[in-house]
């Protein structure tokens, strides 16, 4: 077991919720749109059934945002993680079970909720043991892992796993065992930190009706929550539907998966330079207004341009789009009266609102492929411009100068 006062071990315990966000967040939740394809022919769904398939994840969101950030102020992120890690092994598994619409969708939503509870949980514990120059910096690499997760999952997960092993439920119940691992790392290594480790972010527990009352009361929560609402919501409709999209534009299976698998590894890239970017800048906001241009951008040419130019669109678009992922954890963190002590209650709140345009975008978007290929995309487009216009509604602090 690591020892208490080891110096190394919040970087130990960063390496431990970096993993926790590539299998969880990463692994066992973009593994589906690759798949997809697989379970449709099976099932028997349709574009407009996978997309509320797909959907089912952030719906789950909407109702687990809150409470996860709420469970993780008052009981810390090692009791809170390790329930996680191990429900989220044991939903996954549950999927491959599936036999129709219905047991899908449910199965889905209780994966689900712990997918949606991960992202409220993790960046507090970037908040409770790293400060300063460092926090925007841990929140990249936990981007970083998640890429990783992602891209693994998206590469290998259809044309290579589900082969070896007999099919797409098998998958599921294979990537179910790392979050159980997980999990019990968490119950037997990982603690809180303690005064003399990080006394600037040394936190108690926060009681229910005191972290709501506060929380609720921060403007910029709610502005960053509606910005990602919108962003999610065309971000999780464009990576569900485009390999569909594709393989239904002749692409054969590998060459349609590995454009995901190119959103993740470009994602991974320009994480952390783009991080740096928004220290260098002194401006978290101008950095996000980059980010969410470029999807912007890409998802309105996407449809109109050659196959070459959607591969270019695709790396262009996902390494600038890598910023606003690790920024908008941390200018929560930074909005006035958050900090640690909040953190998990803000981050959930925003995510709770964010995660009902998750829920409803895919499958608005995949329903207008009925008039044409191209109106999901353009549908999207149009939804990360709004969102686009809301950051400058937001009231940041300058970011700290760079030194890592």
């Amino acid at each position: 077991m690591i020892q208490k006062h080891n110096p190394n071990y919040k970087w130990y315990i960063l390496f431990l919720t970096m993993m926790t966000y590539a299998v969880i967040a990463g692994l066992e939740r973009l593994c589906m749109p690759v798949l997809f394809k697989q379970i449709g022919d099976d099932l028997g769904l349709g574009v407009v059934a996978i997309g509320a398939v797909w959907g089912m994840d952030p719906l789950a969101g909407v109702f687990v945002g809150l409470p996860s950030g709420l469970l993780a102020d008052r009981f810390g992120v090692k009791r809170s993680l390790t329930v996680l890690c191990i429900l989220a092994g044991v939903f996954c598994a549950v999927r491959g079970f599936s036999t129709n619409f219905i047991t899908l969708a449910m199965t889905m939503f209780l994966f689900g909720m712990m997918a949606a509870a991960t992202p409220n949980v993790v960046p507090k514990v970037t908040a409770e043991w790293f400060s300063g120059k460092r926090l925007a910096f841990t929140n990249a690499l936990l981007n970083v892992a998640w890429s990783f997760g992602s891209m693994f999952a998206t590469q290998f997960s259809a044309t290579l796993i589900a082969p070896a092993i007999g099919g797409w439920r098998n998958v599921l119940f294979l990537y179910g065992a790392p979050a159980l691992v997980l999990g019990f790392l968490w119950l037997f290594t990982g603690r809180e930190p303690d005064k003399t480790e990080n006394p600037e972010h040394l936190t108690t527990a926060v009681p229910f009706r005191q972290a709501i009352a506060h929380v609720i009361r921060i403007k910029e929560v709610w502005i960053i929550g509606l910005v990602t609402m919108m962003l999610w919501g065309c971000t999780m409709g464009y990576v569900g539907y485009l390999p569909l999209y594709l393989r239904n534009a002749g692409w054969d299976a590998t060459s349609a998966d590995s454009t995901i698998t190119l959103l993740s590894l470009m994602m991974c890239l320009g994480s952390i330079p783009m991080v740096l970017l928004s220290d260098k800048l002194k401006s978290r906001k101008i950095v996000v207004i980059i980010s969410i241009t470029s999807v912007v951008v890409c998802l309105a040419l996407l449809p109109f341009v050659s196959n070459t130019w959607i591969w270019i669109l695709i790396a262009i678009s996902s390494f600038l789009r890598s910023g606003a992922n690790a920024l908008f954890n941390v200018m929560i963190f930074e909005a006035p009266g958050v900090g640690a002590a909040y953190g998990g209650t803000a981050i959930g709140l925003a995510n709770s609102v964010s995660m009902i345009g998750a829920f409803i975008a895919p499958p608005l978007g995949n329903s207008l492929s009925q008039y044409g290929d191209a109106w999901p995309f353009i549908f999207w487009s149009c939804l990360a411009a709004a969102s686009a216009a809301l950051v400058f509604l937001i009231k940041t602090k300058k970011a700290p100068a760079t030194s890592y």
